[in-house]
């Protein structure tokens, strides 16, 4: 059976679980950085756990790009889907930004209130909302072993902003609605994000750590490449183990992983598309943004809290169920709020369009020939 066959189907529950799935592994991989300092996570990127260790991310944004593809060509119009995604990401990090700026710093600094306020670096912290990354704020958690970041996690923003400022040109340009000519320009995009880090001798950095963050960037694109190619392109397990093997290979040689976005977007449509029965947690609500924001801001607290119990296992015992709590809040308080503005952007009027190959425009459909 085809993607397109599966996903127009509605078999995307397997998407529901993976998001979940992905953000706790995220908040398991740091929690050998905040219990043992940024050197205590270098052998989770060494062979033959890198393979596995660097799956994650990518995946995300593989998983993003193949349902993002679907929103684009769902609203038919780049203002309605750039507004829509901004309404899903933007309302949650600004409310984590500053509840971690008003609330978590001022508990936790060693410095007088006065001085925390006064100083550059809390008024710096509120960027992280426009995708101008800050990691400190004065005087929180220096004396953590992991002192260099309150949220580390948001370095993944800046490049998710990428995917879409990339998706939304190759729109524009109607790249996106030539499968051929997108083909085209992925692989170059591959091919220009390897050579230009070979220029500059660093080509070889992921075998010393988790990987550059334009491979996020080329993983997006590869499912875009996937959703436009949904018809053509057959989903069975042997050819899902195949490129499982091929990706986790790929992931642990010096310079394969500039090319392993394609299997690793094989492997997450694949797993998306397998149509599980949902669980009442996954009918509730999408907490996965929820535990990806908190997620490290939470362990970094655990992990000051309980300077005497700095073991991983500990630190994910007592961070994932406070997490698990903060993504239900930020979903049911934040998100599911922001979300219901969507009908200002896409007007009452307007019906989707069907995602199924025969709806879409006829370039959109063909291979650009």
């Amino acid at each position: 059976m085809s993607i397109g066959e599966r996903f127009d189907s509605g078999a995307t529950s397997g998407f529901d679980y993976l998001r979940i799935a992905l953000a706790i592994s995220v908040l398991c991989i740091h929690s050998f950085a905040v219990s043992y300092g940024k050197a205590g996570e270098v052998f989770l990127f060494e062979p033959p756990l890198r393979g596995m260790i660097t799956f994650v991310l990518p995946a995300f944004f593989a998983l993003s790009g193949f349902l993002v593809s679907a929103s684009l060509l769902r609203t038919r119009s780049l203002g309605r889907f750039l507004g829509l995604r901004a309404l899903r990401l933007v309302p949650a990090l600004a409310v984590e930004v500053t509840l971690c700026a008003l609330l978590l710093g001022p508990i936790f600094t060693t410095l007088p209130l006065r001085v925390y306020f006064s100083d550059p670096e809390f008024l710096s912290y509120f960027w992280n909302i426009m995708g101008h990354i800050h990691y400190l704020l004065p005087g929180v958690f220096r004396d953590n072993p992991f002192f260099q970041a309150v949220n580390v996690s948001l370095w993944t923003i800046p490049y998710e902003l990428e995917c879409y400022i990339a998706l939304t040109v190759l729109a524009a340009t109607g790249v996106v609605f030539w499968r051929r000519l997108l083909l085209a320009a992925v692989i170059l995009a591959h091919l220009a994000v390897f050579g230009r880090d070979l220029y500059r001798g660093a080509a070889d950095l992921p075998l010393d750590g988790a990987l550059p963050g334009r491979v996020l960037l080329l993983s997006f694109l590869a499912g875009v490449v996937l959703f436009i190619y949904r018809d053509r392109i057959i989903i069975t397990r042997l050819r899902t183990v195949i490129a499982a093997l091929l990706a986790f290979v790929m992931l642990n040689l010096p310079y394969a992983p500039f090319f392993a976005a394609f299997p690793i977007a094989y492997v997450t449509v694949a797993v998306g598309l397998t149509g599980l029965p949902r669980h009442q947690l996954i009918r509730s609500g999408d907490y996965s943004y929820g535990i990806y924001l908190y997620s490290f801001p939470i362990q970094q607290t655990a992990s000051h809290l309980f300077p005497l119990y700095r073991e991983w296992y500990f630190n994910i015992a007592v961070s994932l169920p406070v997490t698990l709590l903060f993504a239900v809040f930020s979903w049911h308080a934040v998100e599911k709020h922001a979300l219901k503005l969507k009908t200002l952007i896409t007007g009452k009027r307007e019906v989707p369009a069907s995602i199924k190959g025969t709806a879409i425009p006829v370039r959109a459909a063909g291979d650009g020939s």
